[in-house]
């Protein structure tokens, strides 16, 4: 049985209590990244998105052919399931991260699982490249390691949370 959205579930008190005192995206980065270190995710299911899944699979009309391969930005990316997915898809897919620990996992999750199963690429496309990158979405600093003009075709979320400033 679930919770009601009113009454938090254990996960969602305990993730409410650890960000209380954080002002700023800088310490709720480290927050995060204390998050990481003690493995404590409830978000993470293990696989992509499969709303993800499905658009890519199921909705390509929605993408129109480009004549250069596309870019696709996740922040918050965690450990890196949707970009490694749209990668097989072809596109050069960037994985933003305010925690270095979350990078770390992404990078470990590249290894062991890109191109097979959900991630394997897609007949008829090139995989598109993988590039890791730290930084705070809500500031441009990451925009320095993009390649091109350091803009995307796609920018895809669902889990990357807005800090809370007084």
């Amino acid at each position: 049985m679930s919770n009601p959205p009113d009454q938090p579930t254990d996960a969602r008190a305990r993730l409410l209590s650890h960000f209380e005192t954080a002002k700023g995206t800088t310490e709720q980065g480290q927050k995060w990244d204390d998050l990481w270190k003690e493995g404590f995710l409830p978000w993470d299911k293990g696989f992509p998105n499969p709303a993800l899944v499905d658009l890519l699979t199921e909705r390509q009309d929605l993408f129109p052919p480009l004549e250069s391969r596309r870019k696709a930005l996740v922040p918050g990316c965690g450990k890196g399931y949707d970009v490694l997915l749209l990668s097989a898809f072809g596109y050069d897919a960037y994985g933003l991260e305010i925690s270095s620990n979350a990078l770390e996992a992404a990078r470990k999750n590249e290894e062991e699982m890109s191109g097979k199963g959900v991630y394997e690429t897609r007949d008829g496309v090139e995989k598109g490249s993988v590039t890791w990158l730290t930084g705070d979405f809500f500031a441009d600093g990451f925009l320095k390691d993009v390649q091109g003009e350091g803009s995307f075709d796609l920018i895809y979320d669902y889990t990357v949370s807005v800090p809370v400033l007084d």
